[in-house]
């Protein structure tokens, strides 16, 4: 008897402890996705900045660019590539929340161009790329979660064209049916998918497009 009021009691105090335990590690974790995309807003402002204010997959490989690699089936890692200079591990292109991606191995201990040569596939990256993003207009997406859903179904890996009467959306997969986005002024903002929608309309009016390409990993 006595065996089982202390295993009641262990039972009533994991399901005390463990769901605030979860809440406070979720949150940490999408604390962590924002301090990754602002550092790889920067690493892409300073790329624009000595590239007279060009994004990588506006420019040609020969000036340092990925515009070859975009396509029908793009080879979305090349875009990222571009700026490893400026980004001190390939760790910080996977979201803490993203189970189902995982960095490369050994990036604490292997030199870095030996840790980037293991980009070689989309399958290291959680964030999308908004390729209509300009530095100069602060509301366009450069960057954000993967987790995206149009019209309630999943956005799969590829070349998405965003249409004005497009229903974006998250998927419960990475933060619980909300995400993190990155803006061309470098900011970054916790948005449910309701504010999703909100940002990809402020982009539109900002940008004068009816009409955006984003690369989803």
């Amino acid at each position: 008897m006595e065996v089982l009021v202390v295993v009641g009691v262990l039972v009533i105090l994991a399901g005390m402890v463990l769901p605030p335990m979860a809440m406070a590690n979720a949150k940490a974790g999408r604390i962590k996705c924002i301090g990754e995309l602002k550092a790889i807003g920067l690493a892409y402002r300073i790329f624009s900045t000595d590239h007279g204010g060009g994004f990588p997959w506006g420019l040609s490989v020969t000036n340092g660019g990925s515009r070859e690699w975009l396509g029908d089936d793009p080879q979305i890692w090349r875009h990222w590539v571009t700026v490893t200079n400026f980004l001190r591990t390939p760790a910080l292109l996977i979201c803490p929340e993203d189970e189902e991606r995982q960095p490369p191995k050994h990036y604490f201990t292997d030199p870095k161009p030996l840790v980037w040569a293991q980009i070689t596939n989309n399958s290291r990256l959680s964030y999308f790329l908004g390729l209509n993003a300009r530095e100069d207009i602060p509301d366009t997406i450069l960057a954000g979660d993967r987790n995206l859903t149009i019209g309630g179904v999943p956005v799969p890996s590829g070349r998405l064209l965003l249409r004005t009467n497009d229903v974006l959306g998250f998927t419960e997969k990475v933060h619980d049916s909300a995400g993190n986005i990155l803006l061309g002024d470098g900011s970054v903002q916790q948005v449910t998918s309701s504010r999703l929608r909100e940002c990809w309309t402020a982009a539109q009016m900002s940008s004068g497009l009816s009409t955006n390409v984003w690369l989803v990993p």
